[in-house]
């Protein structure tokens, strides 16, 4: 039976997230304007609002989560990782210049090393979020190392590279084990039976949607030309630089062959993610399906249209909001030209520029976290089941106190955190 039909049994929970979202609006609203007025320093206190908001709107066995962590310690955590960074900036800069014969491999070594140190500040990050989250109460923690998160995470990316990206659903199955084994609720552990086959066949068809046919058209593309292609295959186009399929293969097998590669690209590439949604949703899905903490389960229902549905109604309130400004612009345009008369009030559009792209940026930054965050958020808390209700008033408070901001502002410094996480 999959895993998302079994019963959570009698005494089962459910877990519910509170989707009245009174109050994230003036949020958003407050964080993108503070952020915009203060070079994005606000940022951290914007990105522990929302925490605070989601959190205390997620409700296991009916006690909501609390947030605890605060955006100045982040903030001095972000100061500090910066303190870190640059020397490790300088250092590399300063091998290449030391060293010339170093210099070609100053690219590939600065890019292992920020790698690593990225994937260690996601690990710390989340251990962050862990310490300052509680439960009834109930302190949650993470131990583990970071060193050997990183060091797990480029051995995987590695043999994904080498796979051409067919390891990819294993290694986020590793990954994610390594994480839910280390992470903690009170003195207990939890456990992970995530492994990657259970998402293969949703990764597989990403893949056979992105690559097979580009690669069976430019296989068979090489083999018409004898695996030589013309040298006169492209021409130039006006003398202007740009290049142009050559008509003289206009009907012909390879320039057949070759318009069907382009065309396979450029068509494959979107569908593909387009599918990503499907990916992220069936991934979750397992797995919070394959989370344990003793023998309290986890049981998802999620489905992929949860996850489509929230980007769609984003996209349609993005393209309804572009063509209300259009038309609002236009009809402004008409009626200043109107009074004016000629052209004498084209002056006006430059001067509506600014207020067009804040006002914009303002709405899409308040419409992604309601519509994008809050739904999706919702579907992963509103689809899962705590099996056992009872087992969780077994756990006992750790003795553990909160972690470090540091932890999380590394991973803010290398671009790699995020104001929240859906799932685990």
């Amino acid at each position: 039976m999959d895993a998302s039909h079994r019963d959570p049994g009698p005494r089962g929970t459910a877990v519910a997230f509170d989707t009245r979202l009174g109050g994230l609006t003036g949020i958003a609203v407050t964080g993108f304007l503070l952020s915009l007025v203060t070079f994005g320093i606000y940022r951290f206190w914007y990105m522990t609002n929302l925490r605070r908001f989601f959190w205390s709107r997620t409700l296991v066995d009916g006690s909501p989560a609390e947030y605890t962590g605060n955006g100045k310690e982040l903030f001095l955590g972000f100061l500090v990782a910066l303190a870190i960074l640059v020397p490790v900036y300088l250092g590399l800069f300063a091998l290449s210049l030391l060293v010339p014969s170093l210099a070609p491999l100053s690219a590939p070594i600065s890019f292992l090393v920020l790698f690593l140190l990225g994937q260690y500040a996601l690990y710390r990050g989340r251990r962050y979020r862990a310490m300052r989250t509680l439960w009834r109460g109930i302190r949650l923690g993470q131990d583990g190392s970071g060193t050997a998160y990183a060091a797990r995470a480029a051995g995987w990316w590695l043999l994904t590279l080498l796979t051409l990206g067919l390891a990819f659903p294993f290694m986020r199955a590793a990954l994610e084990r390594y994480r839910i084994r280390h992470t903690l609720i009170g003195v207990e552990r939890m456990g992970s039976t995530a492994r990657g086959r259970t998402i293969l066949g949703p990764w597989l068809l990403i893949y056979a949607v992105a690559l097979l046919p580009p690669l069976a058209l430019g296989l068979a593309f090489l083999a018409a030309s004898d695996f030589a292609p013309p040298t006169d295959l492209f021409v130039s186009k006006g003398g202007k630089g740009a290049t142009v399929i050559n008509p003289a293969y206009d009907g012909t097998t390879i320039g057949l062959l070759l318009l069907g590669f382009i065309g396979a690209l450029a068509t494959c590439l979107p569908l593909a993610l387009l599918l990503i949604p499907y990916y992220r949703a069936r991934e979750t899905r397992a797995f919070m399906n394959a989370a344990r903490l003793g023998e309290v389960r986890l049981v998802s229902t999620l489905r992929a249209r949860q996850f489509y549905w929230p980007y769609l109604v984003y996209a349609l309130s993005v393209i309804g909001f572009v063509a209300l400004v259009g038309l609002a612009v236009a009809i402004v345009g008409w009626a200043v030209r109107s009074r004016i008369g000629g052209d004498g009030g084209a002056g006006f559009l430059p001067l509506l520029i600014l207020p067009l792209y804040l006002g914009g940026a303002l709405i899409f930054a308040v419409l992604y976290v309601r519509v994008i965050q809050a739904r999706l958020w919702a579907a992963v808390a509103n689809t899962t089941t705590v099996s056992d209700a009872a087992g969780l008033g077994r756990i006992l408070a750790a003795a553990h106190g909160p972690g470090s901001g540091l932890q999380e502002g590394l991973a803010d410094a290398l671009d790699v955190g995020g104001a929240l996480q859906i799932g685990f």
